[in-house]
């Protein structure tokens, strides 16, 4: 006797096996009642024994209510977990602490947010002013008129971030990615751009402007070198 079961599917739950272990029981042969004449003179005066499969729905039913409230618990005890490790990563740095969030007219000045998210605020006129933000993703964000005077943003990425009246002056953004909107920025005097990733296009007139001037007060570097402006 064949039984042919399909690979279960991703709904496929042990109460659904009830119905095939059932079919299975009542299927299998007490006795060689089935046994074609020739399986039995083959067998010769061996004789198959039978075989009894006792299963009842009472039984099973408390073996998989044993085993639902095991996963619930360690189901449980898993989220518990997974709720501490989140909360210590957000702390830590590098979570997703204000991604998307409305943080206008915030002062962020004289704080540690490291390797912090901040992928398409809305951050009109907030300030980071001598902060650290170093690693820091500004991704897509709107940033009209905010404040990096002083602050610290080492390798952060202001790709398609909308800087326009944006103060630039006397930050360290050695190593940042920026497009375009950076012309926007209303100072950049002692602005740190040491391997700044910056469209070639547009360096011409950042160099051009008057405030493209002075040393930074922390690493000693001439903003119009770090630019790379030829004069």
């Amino acid at each position: 006797i064949y039984i042919k079961v399909k690979p279960p599917s991703p709904s496929f739950t042990m109460r659904s096996f009830l119905p095939i272990l059932s079919a299975a029981a009542l299927a299998i042969p007490s006795s060689n009642a089935f046994l074609s004449p020739s399986v039995v003179h083959c067998v010769g005066s061996r004789q198959l024994s039978s075989t009894s499969i006792s299963l009842t729905n009472k039984s099973i039913h408390n073996e998989i209510s044993s085993l639902e409230k095991s996963i619930a618990s360690s189901l449980a005890a898993a989220s518990i977990l997974l709720g501490a490790a989140s909360s210590a990563f957000a702390v830590s740095g590098g979570g997703l602490d204000y991604a998307g969030l409305d943080i206008s007219g915030q002062d962020f000045s004289n704080g540690n947010y490291k390797g912090k998210d901040f992928t398409q605020v809305l951050a009109k006129g907030t300030s980071w002013a001598n902060s650290k933000v170093q690693g820091c993703r500004f991704y897509n964000a709107f940033m009209v008129n905010t404040n990096f005077e002083g602050a610290d943003a080492t390798g952060a990425s202001f790709d398609q971030s909308n800087l326009d009246g944006a103060n630039l002056r006397n930050g360290i953004f050695t190593g940042c990615y920026f497009d375009k909107t950076l012309e926007g920025a209303s100072s950049l005097e002692g602005g740190d751009f040491t391997d700044a990733q910056i469209p070639p296009k547009i360096l011409p007139g950042l160099c051009d402007r008057e405030d493209a001037k002075g040393t930074n007060p922390t690493t000693g570097v001439d903003t119009r070198e770090s630019l790379m402006c030829l004069d």
